[in-house]
């Protein structure tokens, strides 16, 4: 079965990767509540420092005493002085360089690699481009768009997809009746 990650999107100066956002300071010892956008959180527990950006902009670099689960999120206690300090880094986000990614299983893809992938049919036949994945029931759909502008939407199964060649830029689909209209 194909899978992907939503998390880890690249979307920071650099192609530096999102993982996580300050939500709130908590505390009045200047610990920031972090609110992970990866589908590997314990990853903020290995990390000695912490990347923090502000609208694409470098912001400061949070060097991290202690990690520890809070209510929806991570508490971080670090080098920050105080709860003011702290508020001032709400909002901001926490971005790694793409080569700190965690590996994926085999047969997973990033979701930032797969969109604008060229879908071929088996025959060879250019189709469109991957333009979005969503989530509908147990599994991801490929939302595909054609040339025209028109968009198709290709679960993503083995029994339709066929193979995801990252290296070749494509994905190659088996349609059935029905399923490209």
């Amino acid at each position: 079965m194909w899978t992907s990650s939503r998390s880890e999107k690249t979307n920071g100066p650099s192609g530096k990767i999102a993982v996580g956002y300050v939500a709130s300071a908590h505390g009045v010892r200047g610990e920031v509540h972090i609110v992970p956008l990866t589908d590997f959180p314990e990853r903020f527990f290995r990390m000695k420092s912490l990347e923090l950006y502000a609208e694409g902009t470098y912001l400061r670099t949070l060097r991290v005493v202690r990690v520890r689960s809070g209510k929806g999120g991570l508490l971080v206690e670090s080098d920050v002085a105080d709860r003011n300090e702290a508020e001032g880094l709400v909002g901001s986000s926490v971005l790694i360089d793409p080569e700190e990614r965690l590996p994926l299983p085999e047969g997973s893809f990033w979701v930032d690699d797969l969109i604008g992938l060229a879908v071929h049919d088996v025959e060879g036949n250019v189709l469109g481009a991957v333009k979005d994945l969503l989530l509908s029931g147990g599994n991801e759909v490929y939302e595909v768009e054609d040339a025209e502008g028109g968009l198709h939407y290709i679960p993503a199964v083995e029994a339709f997809i066929k193979d995801i060649d990252l290296a070749g830029g494509k994905i190659v689909v088996e349609l059935i009746e029905g399923l490209w209209t």
